[in-house]
């Protein structure tokens, strides 16, 4: 009997969150896979040595694949609106790169981006280099430099911008 009152109530939970709408995906987040937005996307990558040389070049695509914009609230966590993107490929060594991007509603500041060419990912933490345009829906990087992520200390330079749905929640 308990169980079926706490999953009851569960449930219940689940249904009143779920009204309250207005594109806050809240705990649950309903995040669909990138798919192609007949959007526009050339991002350069430099500064690359060593094992990631070969990831320098000009990655571009006429039709990005984009996901939703969704808004996330962790409990204990800042608020961000997200999205990922993939698609972008450099065509000498048909690379691609994809990606998820992270920022602050509200603002034009940037909190994370990952990005990942050839199964090699970056992180850039904050928004040196990078802003939010959100009336113009993208992501502009101006020689930002993300860090790799497997502690190797290795690091890119992105330059160009990266669009994003226009179809955001309050605040995206």
């Amino acid at each position: 009997m308990k169980l079926f009152l706490s999953s009851t109530s569960a449930l219940a939970l689940a249904v009143l969150l779920a009204a309250c709408g207005g594109g806050d995906e809240g705990i649950i987040v309903n995040e669909h896979e990138p798919s192609p937005s007949g959007a526009s996307a050339t991002v350069t990558v430099s500064g690359a040595t060593g094992a990631d040389v070969g990831l320098n070049g000009v990655y571009t695509t006429g039709n990005l694949s984009l996901n939703n914009v969704t808004k996330v609230n962790p409990i204990g966590e800042h608020e961000t609106c997200r999205f990922r993107f993939a698609g972008p490929t450099e065509p000498a060594g048909g690379k691609i790169m994809d990606g998820d991007i992270r920022y602050l509603p509200g603002t034009n500041a940037l909190d994370t981006t990952f990005v990942s060419i050839a199964t090699v990912e970056f992180r850039l933490e904050g928004t040196t280099g990078a802003t939010v345009d959100r009336t113009n829906n993208r992501v502009t990087y101006t020689g930002a430099v993300l860090t790799s992520t497997q502690s190797t200390g290795r690091t890119i330079v992105l330059t160009g911008s990266i669009p994003m749905r226009g179809d955001r929640p309050e605040g995206c």
